[in-house]
This record gives structure tokens, sequence and C-alpha cells, in this order.
């Protein structure tokens, strides 16, 4: 039998752990559905730093890519072409970026919803079938809903990861099922034992006080914090976020803990974005940070750690996989709606 063929169409280039965990557990699970053997191209915006490898993935450049900056027109011009012979061979095309569609967030990404409907009338084009796989959607205006008609007028497949996702794709009388974030897998199976979330709070009302109430004598205790959530937006937000930070670690070191900050972005163009570079603030005496994404998700693997602070999503997810306990910081409606769908 002849192994199948699948693009996968992904966010994978932001170096994100969220982003390659999600690739390398979906790979797994197409793998139980199309066959061991199958072949799979993975487009990206980034091929030199590359987290998941895999003897049967080969990695792929996005078209387009920094249009705007003309020294890169020979290099779209090929990937342009790249893209349609790769298409044109595979038996699926796989799309699971968690961004197909956003109104706002407090990132400066761009909206890639015509981009999507570039994309998705090539897959067409080629008479491809086209797999929706566990999409995470999140439209605020109604006159963007045409435009995501145009990209699920016709697939083989769709699934969504969370209850919000959903009920958007009613409103263009599209149905979807729900299914779990792909990262639950990451240890091979899905079963919880328990709920290790010993505390939900609002990430603008979260301080040192929520921690009170737990001992940290001589624990490890994991911060996993990102920028531009912990205070309410105003021109003086971003010092009392790194004022609230700080009392929090101070907290923490005052009860005997390890502190140990877990950054689980390192993006190279989006600041705001990039953990790394707000957690490497609050380095000093005898708190550290972890240095990339490999290091990061050997503390899960491996399960180096008492005691998570968790404001990322996957920082929550892997905290459950691996049985740790965690302190759930929210942020948004993605992280709580798809952690309702695990439970």
């Amino acid at each position: 039998m002849t192994a199948k063929k699948i693009s996968i169409f992904a966010a994978i280039w932001s170096q994100n752990l969220w982003d390659e965990l999600i690739l390398k557990n979906e790979i797994n699970l197409l793998k139980h559905e199309f066959g061991e053997k199958t072949k799979f191209f993975v487009f990206t915006y980034d091929k030199t730093d590359i987290f998941f490898t895999d003897k049967n993935v080969k990695y792929k450049e996005y078209f387009p890519i920094w249009i705007k900056d003309k020294k890169n027109i020979f290099r779209n011009i090929f990937n342009f072409f790249s893209l349609l012979n790769t298409v044109r061979k595979s038996d699926y095309i796989v799309v699971w970026w968690g961004w197909i569609i956003f109104d706002k967030e407090n990132q400066s990404t761009r909206n890639p919803l015509d981009l999507w409907i570039f994309r998705t009338k090539i897959f067409r084009f080629f008479r491809k079938k086209i797999y929706f796989f566990r999409l995470w959607i999140d439209i605020r205006e109604e006159k963007n809903l045409k435009k995501l008609k145009k990209i699920f007028k016709k697939y083989y497949k769709l699934a969504v990861r969370d209850k919000n996702s959903q009920n958007i794709l009613e409103k263009i009388w599209v149905k979807a099922k729900v299914s779990i974030d792909p990262v639950f897998y990451d240890d091979g199976v899905r079963y919880f034992k328990k709920d290790f979330c010993v505390k939900k709070v609002k990430s603008f009302d979260f301080s040192y006080k929520d921690l009170e109430e737990f001992d940290f004598y001589q624990k490890i205790v994991w911060v996993s914090l990102r920028s531009g959530y912990l205070e309410p937006k105003s021109n003086i937000s971003e010092r009392l976020e790194e004022w609230k930070v700080r009392e929090i670690i101070t907290f923490l070191q005052k009860k005997w803990a390890k502190v140990v900050l877990l950054p689980h972005s390192f993006h190279k163009t989006d600041i705001k974005a990039n953990d790394f570079e707000f957690l490497k603030k609050f380095v000093k005496d005898w708190v550290e940070i972890k240095q990339n994404l490999q290091e990061v998700y050997d503390i899960y693997k491996n399960k180096k750690i008492d005691f998570c602070i968790a404001m990322r999503l996957h920082s929550m997810i892997l905290s459950q996989v691996y049985e740790i306990e965690y302190l759930w910081v929210s942020y948004s409606l993605k992280t709580e709606e798809v952690l309702k769908v695990a439970f």
C-alpha cells in the first residue's frame, strides 16, 4: 500500500512551545489515522530552528514570506512554485493553525484571513481533501463572517478545539465537532487521575496573596507568565506589571522556594509575544531562567518541578499531563475554553 502524503499548514516558525508541541502530537495522531509510513510536508516561516524532527517529515518554506522586502522576490517565486508542486502531489491538506482567524489580541500579529482564502483556493483548484484539524477560531466583527465562509465552503473533515469556535462556525451554517488540544496526548495517553489545578485566578487580579495558602518550603516553583495581561492596559501598566512579578518572586523566596522562570515563547520578531525577553528582566541572585524550548519542555517531561504558576495555555496542559500541581492564571477565553473541553 502506497504511503499517504499530507501537507500541513500550521503556525510553525515563532519558537513557541505551544505550536511546536501541537505539531508533534498532531503528526502522531495523523500517523495513527493514516498509517505510520505517512509522509508529511510541514510549511513554516523558519526552517533554521526546527524543534520536532522525524524521518517522514520535511519542512517547506511558506509563500509569501516577508513579501515587502524586495530582496525576497526570487525567494518568493521559488516558494510559490514549491507550494503548487507540494500541494499537487499531496493526498490531504491539513490546516490546524490556531489563529486561522482572529480580530484582536494584545500581540501585534496581523489578521491572516485573506491569506487563508488565497491558500484554500489553491487547495481546491487541485481538488485536494482539506482536513481542518482542531482549530481555534476567534472572530468578533460580523463583517469577517463572509470571509470565513469562503475558507470553509468545502472540506474533508473539520474539528475545533473549543465551544466558542464551534459557535462561530454555526453562524455561517458550518457544523464542527469539538476535540481536545493534541498536546493532551503528549505522554502517549489521555487519562487524568485527577485535576492538578489547585487554584484559578484572573490575570488582572493575580497577586502574591493568591499564593499565601500554599507551602513552598524547599520546593521548586516554575513561573510561566506572559506580558500584556497582568494589568489593565494603561500608560503605566508595563511598570505595574513588572512590579507585580517582582513582588510574586520575592514572596516565593521568602517562603524558601527555588524560583525558575519558564518562557514558552522565544519569538524572533514580535517582542510582545516573547516570554524570554519579558522574564529575563527578573533574573537575579537565586532566580534563573531557561534558555530555549528544549530546556523548557524537558522540565515538564522529566517532572523537574514541584509547582507551576501557569499563564501560558500549554504550561497548564503540560502540568496536567505530567501530573504537576499548578495555579491557573487565566487571561483569555482561549485558555478557558480549551481546558473545559479536556475535563
